[in-house]
């Protein structure tokens, strides 16, 4: 929707989809500055999705309604620099200025889950990325993304992914990429 609330050449939406083409198509062509180019196109697109939200209908929903809520902003920016320290709800609410039950309740409402299952959420892609490396353990990989027990990152990798790390490794080994369910 642009300002007037048409759709058009200069909406968002619009917008948002011819650069998606352009991406498309820099990404099928091994062409000189091809990583460069998609680069600084991912920035574009980030800020068109924003605007995207903002000129919709309904409100934003997930991850794109925190952009909206500057009080939960340093909590969400503290877990995705570093999503391996061992946060815990009380320090998570005190990044934020706010009690452990409000923070929660932000939390809850804007994302509709908490903010402990973003980290894993965090976590396991990140783990899900790390496992494609046929160099690092299983276990090495489990210390990399924050767990001390290898057996409870198994099975929470296997809770979130809907299998375990070693069938995940071997997919992606095969090419197949599996996607999270």
């Amino acid at each position: 929707m642009d300002a007037h609330g048409e759709e058009g050449i200069g909406s968002a939406s619009s917008q948002l989809a011819n650069l998606v083409g352009l991406m498309r198509m820099e990404s099928a062509r091994d062409r000189a500055g091809g990583r460069a180019i998609l680069n600084a196109l991912s920035s574009a697109l980030f800020t068109l999705v924003l605007r995207a939200a903002s000129e919709a209908e309904e409100a934003p929903k997930g991850l794109l309604a925190l952009a909206g809520h500057p009080r939960l902003a340093p909590a969400i920016a503290a877990m995705f620099a570093d999503p391996t320290q061992p946060w815990k709800l009380p320090d998570l609410a005190d990044l934020c200025g706010m009690s452990r039950a409000t923070f929660m309740r932000h939390f809850q409402d804007r994302l509709g889950c908490s903010a402990l299952d973003l980290l894993t959420d965090l976590r396991m892609s990140l783990a899900a990325n790390e496992l494609k490396k046929p160099a690092i353990s299983t276990e090495a990989v489990a210390e990399t993304v924050g767990y001390q027990s290898v057996s409870a990152f198994r099975r929470v990798f296997a809770e979130r992914m809907g299998m375990t790390p070693g069938e995940w490794r071997r997919l992606s080994h095969k090419g197949e990429y599996p996607a999270p369910p």
